[in-house]
């Protein structure tokens, strides 16, 4: 079974961006928000609960797509050192 999800970025207020996302060809309907400065410095534990790391906003989507698409923002924000606009989540 494949999974395609898009996302794109809403807004992003101090080091905290708030993101857009669904499946592909659909409407972009989940929300969630994250601060990857507090990941990336150490401020949180390795024990964290993801859901905590990953925040949805609504339950549109579920916390398993979000984190997916998670990965993608994070890998992209480690080597640009900025939050990506829109991108894809394929597997």
């Amino acid at each position: 079974m494949a999974i395609c999800l898009n996302f794109e970025l809403i807004i992003v207020r101090g080091t905290i961006a708030e993101y857009r996302f669904g499946e592909c060809l659909k409407e972009l309907d989940g929300i969630f928000e994250i601060d990857l400065s507090i990941l990336l410095n150490d401020f949180i534990s390795l024990d964290t609960p993801i859901s905590e790391v990953v925040k949805l906003k609504n339950k549109k989507q579920s916390q398993a797509a979000a984190n997916r698409v998670f990965g993608k923002i994070h890998s992209y924000f480690v080597e640009h050192k900025e939050y990506p606009k829109k991108g894809n989540y394929y597997a």
